[in-house]
């Protein structure tokens, strides 16, 4: 690290880790000198747009004058309000290379939830896409905010030449680059603070461990108001000097390969539930330039990993972390035959990882614990909720609320959040578990787990199911096929086949496709719950 400054016990590791650059903007304006003229960002879409790393920096550079022109400051707050788009990314690197700090937010979320966020986090300025425009008028009751509409980048406003003698404002590695929004399980969202240090160690590592150089393309699916889409697919190959295509608005994944095949992509980042509907679609590859996928977010059951790779010839690397840790704390082993199967993989160069007890005790080899996180790409705390930074933040290490164990080797392995485990009869099950077996059957596309309310056993467990189009399958033919396949206290007690359903027509899953457990819990108490 070029700076030095004292970092919190939970951002420490004994390693070395060297960080080549103090921000964002310094890292850009290395690669626009190495890579001028090659192209860095596509953005498929009604109008396809791409930039060379030169014709990027020039729009920074004109897009300085917007900043300007709201009476923005270095280190001031501005919230983008977009879905995937060139305003997104021009604002969003602008802004980080003028000192700003980006708070990017869902455009899907209702406009309550928005005024939460941008309230919280004492945004300045918020900037949002030109089709959003009737969700934000709805937006009651701003403090002191302005607001301003980017219709394109092709307004003369984006073309206005910035001054020669503006002096760019002075950016630590330690200054707040970037604030993202989760959910809790109860409450509002927590804003989760993360520095140029953090951005630029896990680009680092994961640009480093999958071997990206020049010639790397990513593909970016998942939405960039998440930290996965900003992370794994735009600053990791930034890092490396490669390229990506950002496809504008939201995807479908119908044009999955269509994309891969088109722009000759070499890596890209998805959930597993991603992989499900991939696979549950009928189109096959046609590339030969992928080289692999990264996959995060939630548990990948061997079933669908073998399925997925057996179809379509191309390795999955699970990886494992949170928007705490800014994308991947750990991740597989590459090349593929490296991999350890059913693992997340061991801890990245910029951070340290173990697994310990409720007591802040190290539990040892292959016992299962909650996963903990220190190093670089780890977060300095939430924004304002002090409470919630002592009881995440202590005794030199993140505890992340999920649980998982190590091997010998130092592969970990997840097995779920502490909020979705089951506890049926002092029992803990793990949701994973049991998917892991309904996937085997031939019929099912796709399923969740979740813990149901019993009066004797506290919990029991209902899964739901969505199956194939043609499947005439039962809840009894499936809940045999369980008995054969998997423990009897871990059977569940109710299988509801969403196909069957008037009122849901799916697994809910949130942006980036990840399925939302909470939603299900809800949907089961307030229409199928016997209580």
């Amino acid at each position: 690290m070029k700076e030095s400054i004292s970092l919190a016990k939970h951002q420490q590791i004994s390693k070395n880790f060297k960080i080549d650059y103090n921000n964002i903007r310094e890292l850009l304006y290395e690669k626009v000198k190495a890579r001028a003229d090659e192209i860095f960002l596509i953005c498929p879409g009604e109008n396809t747009v791409e930039f060379t790393y030169m014709e990027l920096k020039s729009l920074i550079k004109n897009t300085y004058s917007i900043f300007r022109g709201q009476e923005l400051k270095n280190k001031d707050r501005i919230s983008l309000i977009f879905h995937n788009s060139p305003e997104f990314l021009i604002l969003y690197f602008s802004a980080l290379c003028f000192g700003l700090t980006v708070v990017p937010i869902n455009p899907d979320i209702a406009p309550k939830e928005m005024r939460y966020i941008i309230n919280d986090s004492k945004s300045k300025v918020i900037f949002y896409g030109n089709t959003l425009e009737f969700k934000i008028k709805n937006i009651k009751n701003l403090d002191n905010v302005k607001l301003k509409k980017i219709i394109s980048i092709n307004d003369q406003e984006f073309s206005l030449k910035n001054e020669d003698s503006f002096e760019e404002n002075e950016i630590s590695i330690h200054d707040t680059a970037v604030m993202i929004y989760t959910s809790g399980t109860t409450g509002n969202p927590k804003g989760v603070i993360l520095s140029h240090l953090n951005l630029l160690s896990d680009s680092k590592s994961i640009s480093e461990w999958f071997h990206f150089d020049t010639k790397t393309r990513t593909l970016c699916i998942l939405p960039l108001h998440h930290n996965n889409g900003q992370v794994t697919t735009l600053l990791a190959p930034l890092y490396q000097g490669g390229s990506t295509v950002i496809v504008q608005g939201k995807v479908s994944l119908l044009s999955f390969w269509d994309l891969v095949n088109r722009y000759d992509v070499t890596w890209t980042s998805v959930m597993a539930s991603i992989l499900s509907i991939l696979l549950s679609i009928p189109k096959e590859r046609k590339d030969q330039t992928l080289k692999g996928i990264i996959c995060g977010g939630q548990i990948l059951t061997r079933t669908v990993q073998k399925q997925f790779e057996e179809r379509f010839k191309i390795p999955i690397f699970e990886g494992y972390g949170l928007t705490e840790t800014t994308a991947y704390a750990c991740l597989n082993c590459f090349p593929a035959e490296k991999r350890r199967l059913g693992s997340v993989g061991k801890a990245l160069p910029a951070n340290e990882m173990t697994i310990l007890d409720e007591n802040s005790k190290d539990v040892g080899e292959n016992n299962v614990g909650e996963i903990c996180i220190r190093g670089y790409n780890v977060t300095s705390g939430y924004l304002g909720l002090k409470e919630k930074n002592e009881e995440s933040f202590r005794d030199g290490w993140f505890h992340s609320g999920d649980f998982g164990w190590k091997d010998s080797d130092g592969f970990f392995y997840f097995q779920g959040r502490e909020d979705f485990l089951i506890i049926k009869g002092g029992e803990n099950i793990y949701p994973a578990e049991l998917e892991n077996v309904l996937y085997q059957h031939p019929d099912i596309i796709e399923c969740a787990v979740i813990g149901i309310p019993h009066k004797l056993l506290g919990e029991d467990i209902c899964a739901f199911v969505k199956c194939k189009e043609e499947s005439e399958v039962s809840e009894i033919e499936l809940k045999e096929f369980c008995k054969n396949n998997i423990g009897g206290f871990k059977q569940p007690q109710k299988i509801v086949i969403i196909n069957l359903l008037d009122d849901l027509d799916d697994i809910p899953k949130g942006p980036t496709k990840k399925i939302l457990y909470r939603e299900l819990k809800k949907y089961y108490m307030e229409n199928l719950s016997d209580n």
